[in-house]
């Protein structure tokens, strides 16, 4: 009986030694972190728990709400990082090379990604990121508006004269005072008169400097001004925008942006749609093309889990979810064709997707190595919001932009 107890006691301590020493099956799982808005919670929150719970390899923890950029500087950076067409050039040196994973990944099919939205995270042959999201430059138009105008709505034929007779004819006062705007002006942003500068057959870079002194880039600002003081179709700087686009008293946007969504759908009483920009002076194309993307820090201690994670949130099943419950623009040609397969009377506004996703072809991305941003938001920009005050003309807003844009650069690089 002593003997039968020594070894009973004997065997438990051998189990617990073996216990201790052998690391608990949640333990032993990799952990990776990405930064994600509060708004996206609700959708994606489930998703990722039913991810954790079904993977062996890799558990995402996402810090809802927090700010990835301060994570970078304070030396904390998430395992996986939010960039895009515009940052991975500098952020060459903080973000993964995807490629050798990608290549030893048989789940994934990145011919499913369109392929402009995913060579645009691609820097100097490296795949540093996965695109999920995407934004190009359209013609938003208010449906009350155009009925009541007795005006057509849009179409993908229009032509600049045609988009100033709409714009004019639905532009209305009382006496003197403007009761609708034909089309609102995107100030203090690139987001719409640099789309009619290269409409106009003119380009912000050209051959590595900055290029708005051109008679091209000089004809498309000019309309962007002509919008206001000569056709009158649009608000100046001082003039009431009334509400804009989503105050339901602008009948059109041009290059609107597809972040914008969620606050037109918000009004109940705006009636919606999209389409392609017109053509402009010379071109169709200018449309702005801008994306989001997934990477993997270079500074992360779980690169292949991270990866792992990366390749799950740019999933055809992920981006499903993306679309469905956030209506933010997949990057995935699949679940587009899955939008689209869906009647357009019964789709949510926008019901004109053919001109969201058939806009990546036509889309043009932004330079991305250059500091674009800085130099277009602090030197460029004052000057346009002088021309449309009235203080600088069309050329002189051209040329003093472009002696002082590549002076910066020329500091900058």
């Amino acid at each position: 009986m002593i003997k039968s107890k020594k070894w009973l006691a004997g065997s438990v301590a051998f189990a617990l030694i073996a216990l201790l020493q052998t690391p608990l099956a949640n333990a032993a799982i990799p952990h990776v972190s990405v930064v994600m808005p509060n708004q996206w919670k609700d959708a994606f929150e489930p998703k990722i728990k039913a991810f954790n719970g079904s993977h062996t390899n890799v558990n995402i923890d996402v810090i809802w709400g927090g700010a990835q950029d301060q994570l970078i500087a304070a030396n904390k950076s998430p395992d996986i990082i939010n960039t895009g067409d515009l940052f991975v050039a500098a952020q060459k040196n903080l973000l993964v090379d995807l490629t050798p994973y990608i290549a030893k990944d048989k789940t994934i099919n990145v011919k499913d990604f369109y392929p402009a939205l995913l060579n645009a995270v691609k820097f100097q042959g490296r795949q540093l990121a996965l695109p999920y999201r995407f934004n190009v430059g359209l013609l938003y138009y208010n449906k009350t508006l155009f009925d009541a105008g007795k005006v057509a709505y849009p179409t993908a034929k229009w032509t600049q004269k045609d988009f100033i007779a709409a714009g004019q004819k639905l532009t209305t006062k009382s006496g003197t005072t403007p009761t609708s705007w034909g089309v609102g002006s995107t100030f203090g942003w690139w987001g719409e008169w640099l789309i009619h500068v290269r409409q106009a057959g003119g380009e912000w870079l050209s051959d590595g400097a900055v290029a708005l002194d051109s008679p091209q880039a000089i004809a498309g600002l000019t309309f962007f001004r002509d919008k206001v003081t000569k056709y009158k179709m649009s608000p100046g700087a001082k003039d009431d925008a009334l509400g804009g686009f989503s105050g339901g008293k602008t009948a059109m946007e041009y290059g609107g942006h597809t972040g914008n969504w969620p606050s037109y759908n918000g009004v109940s009483t705006l009636k919606w749609d999209i389409q392609v920009l017109p053509k402009g002076l010379k071109s169709s194309k200018g449309a702005e093309l801008a994306l989001e993307a997934w990477g993997v820090s270079a500074k992360s201690a779980n690169i292949a889990a991270a990866y792992a994670a990366v390749a799950y949130i740019t999933s055809a099943d992920f981006l499903t979810t993306q679309w469905t419950a956030l209506r933010l623009p997949v990057t995935r040609i699949s679940v587009a064709k899955a939008a689209l397969a869906v009647p357009k009377a019964s789709r949510p506004s926008p019901q004109n997707l053919e001109a969201l996703f058939g806009g990546i072809t036509t889309g043009t991305t932004l330079p991305r190595t250059i500091p674009f941003i800085k130099v277009t938001q602090e030197v460029v920009q004052p000057l346009v919001d002088k021309m449309i005050e009235g203080t600088l003309t069309p050329t002189e807003t051209g040329n003093q932009a472009t002696a002082a844009a590549n002076k910066a650069l020329s500091i900058l690089q």
